[in-house]
């Protein structure tokens, strides 16, 4: 999936972003690329039933992405193995409940502030989460 928006990314892949494993890099940034698109469609004034396809599709690569995750850090006996699903269970969890609330009535969710927090919730996770896994999944 590529951004679609104008010359300026929402957000922007850094090398710091790395967690040194080529699969979840390419997950971290198809999440990247979809929540772009996701930017994109809203400053595009796309109509709910696109920026709901948009929202549905990051969800669902949420979902695949944390389960790729878990099987690599388990694998890797990590041992805050336990501490981090839970974490991925409550974003989960955020992201279906802004889905539905969305599907429900769009005016009900304050995009700008989704966005902020879709931001803030992947680089900080990846920057503070999932960096503490990279010295067991990468022995």
């Amino acid at each position: 999936m590529v951004y679609l928006g104008g010359s300026a990314k929402f957000i922007e892949w850094r090398p710091e972003y790395s967690v040194g494993n080529m699969v979840l890099d390419f997950d971290h940034q198809t999440l990247i690329n979809i929540i772009n698109h996701l930017q994109s469609t809203v400053d595009q004034k796309a109509g709910p039933d696109e920026i709901g396809r948009v929202i549905d599709n990051m969800v669902n690569y949420i979902e695949t992405h944390f389960a790729r995750e878990e099987e690599i850090m388990k694998a890797a006996d990590f041992p805050d193995f336990v501490e981090h699903v839970a974490k991925h269970r409550e974003i989960e969890k955020t992201a279906r409940d802004i889905a539905t609330l969305y599907k429900k009535d769009p005016s009900t969710i304050n995009v700008d502030e989704v966005m902020e927090f879709l931001r803030n919730w992947l680089t900080q996770h990846i920057l503070r989460s999932d960096k503490q896994y990279m010295p067991y999944i990468n022995k």
